[in-house]
């Protein structure tokens, strides 16, 4: 199952997810980062197979669980869980606080491969959860891609956003806060309807639309079109 990514992306690298889904079920070294292989803070299991899916199916009381990864604030987490809840008709949790995973690390572009830490989120993922998403502060990329705002695998129900990029740079404090607020909605909404099986959506006022610029976000918004809301309610 090919990871889904939100991010500042060429249109080259748009047409080839192969490599990064190829890359990521053979678990060869993350490209990019400053050690030879990560495997060894890795757990041996292969990824999930298509079979495999199936038997990720969660009870229809089960949370999504936010899941801080390194220092985050929590309360910039708690004001997205009430909307979120009202989105996807689940409760949610904060759950217990990942470190960052230090082969992570690119030291030449100083960011966080997304790949590798959202390999970390993947395996806390319990039967008990609908879904686990990853909130960290580091800065996360990709090969070949300047920066990312995040990335869903499907398959593993599970998702990992950043903060960096949605926090904006000037302006008084109370504004920033409310804009880093709105584009953090924004983003996991968009993550988890990925994790639910929605596709990125044309329409650029639609939360599903694929942003490669937090302007884009600004404008896509926290809702689903009417397409993708009946998408969603025909899954569920």
């Amino acid at each position: 199952m090919t990871p889904f990514l939100s991010m500042g992306e060429s249109s080259e690298d748009a047409k080839a997810p192969s490599r990064r889904t190829n890359s990521r079920l053979r678990r060869r070294p993350f490209p990019g980062t400053g050690f030879a292989s990560p495997l060894a803070e890795l757990p041996n299991e292969p990824l999930p197979s298509e079979a495999t899916i199936q038997e990720r199916r969660p009870r229809p009381d089960a949370p999504i669980m936010l899941l801080p990864v390194g220092q985050v604030d929590l309360s910039t987490m708690e004001l997205v869980r009430r909307p979120l809840e009202e989105v996807y008709q689940r409760r949610t949790e904060i759950g217990a606080s990942l470190p960052v995973p230090k082969y992570a690390h690119n030291p030449t572009r100083d960011q966080y491969h997304s790949s590798a830490i959202l390999k970390r989120v993947e395996t806390t993922w319990v039967a008990d959860w609908d879904a686990a998403v990853g909130i960290t502060e580091a800065d996360l990329f990709v090969p070949e891609v300047p920066f990312i705002f995040g990335e869903a695998d499907r398959s593993t129900r599970s998702a990992l956003i950043s903060l960096r990029r949605l926090r904006p740079e000037a302006g008084p404090r109370e504004t920033r806060r409310d804009i880093l607020n709105r584009r953090f909605l924004s983003e996991i909404i968009h993550q988890i309807g990925l994790i639910r099986g929605l596709a990125h959506c044309p329409n650029n006022r639609c939360v599903m639309f694929l942003a490669s610029a937090v302007n884009e976000i600004d404008k896509r918004g926290s809702s689903l079109c009417a397409n993708c809301r009946k998408r969603l309610q025909a899954m569920t």
